[in-house]
Order: C-alpha cells, then sequence, then structure tokens
C-alpha cells in the first residue's frame, strides 16, 4: 500500500511539473497569434468607425528581436484603456520570451512612433510626420 500511495504521489508531482518548456514552436506561436487577434479586437480598430481623431490614440505593440518596437496600433479611447495596455504589456512579455526561448532573429530597423491617428474613410489610420528632406 505505501508503494502505491509513492507512486500515485510521484505521479501528482510529476503532472504538476509541466511547464511552457514543453511546448512546441508553433503552439508557441498560436498563443502569440491568439492574444495578438485578442488585442486587435479589444482595440475596436477594425469594427468601429472612426468619424473624429480625438477618439483615437495609439500603443506599441511587440518587440523586435533585436530590440524596438514591433509595430503600433491604434485604438480607441472609449475602451477601458488600464485593462488593454495590460494586455498589451502582456503580449509584449510573451513576445520577448518566444524570441528568446526560440533563438528568434529579426531586422534591426527602428520602427518610427507616429505622431497621431486620423480618420481615413472610416477607419483610424495612424499618422506621420512628414520627411523634411
Amino acid at each position: 500500500m505505501k508503494r502505491l500511495s509513492f507512486i500515485l504521489l510521484a505521479t501528482l508531482f510529476l503532472a504538476s511539473c509541466t511547464n511552457d518548456e514543453a511546448t512546441t514552436q508553433e503552439q508557441d506561436a498560436a498563443k502569440l497569434e491568439k492574444m495578438h487577434q485578442e488585442i486587435i479586437t479589444l482595440s475596436l480598430a477594425t469594427t468601429q468607425s472612426c468619424t473624429d481623431a480625438k477618439d483615437w490614440d495609439f500603443t506599441p505593440l511587440g518587440t523586435k528581436a533585436c530590440g524596438g518596437v514591433a509595430l503600433y496600433i491604434p485604438y480607441s479611447k472609449k475602451i477601458n484603456k488600464e485593462a488593454f495596455l495590460a494586455k498589451v504589456k502582456a503580449y509584449t512579455d510573451a513576445q520577448t520570451a518566444y524570441d528568446i526561448k526560440w533563438n528568434i532573429m529579426s531586422t534591426c530597423e527602428v520602427i518610427i512612433p507616429p505622431t497621431g491617428v486620423d480618420c481615413v474613410d472610416g477607419k483610424p489610420k495612424l499618422s506621420y510626420a512628414k520627411a523634411l528632406y
């Protein structure tokens, strides 16, 4: 009986020790994609009509493996900004962990931050300063 109890306890212990290290790169990438899609949905950028640019803001999303921001996305100021930005941070942290875990390489160009958001054909579009050269 003691032996059965020990085996049961050892099995339960080993089962509780599973972690993300056992996932495949494809599984990790799918988790990132799901998080990304959730953020895009929560931003309302694809579902809410943009009629006044003052109702919109933008935030960096993700990181490049080489360092720096991966991209910027617009989001409606009508959402719960604190919860939204917490999800953005969680995604960015998860992407950094993914890049480290899977030894991901990327280009090292610098992504220029937008200067604001414009409404174009009812959709929020990031705006950028015009080059002076």
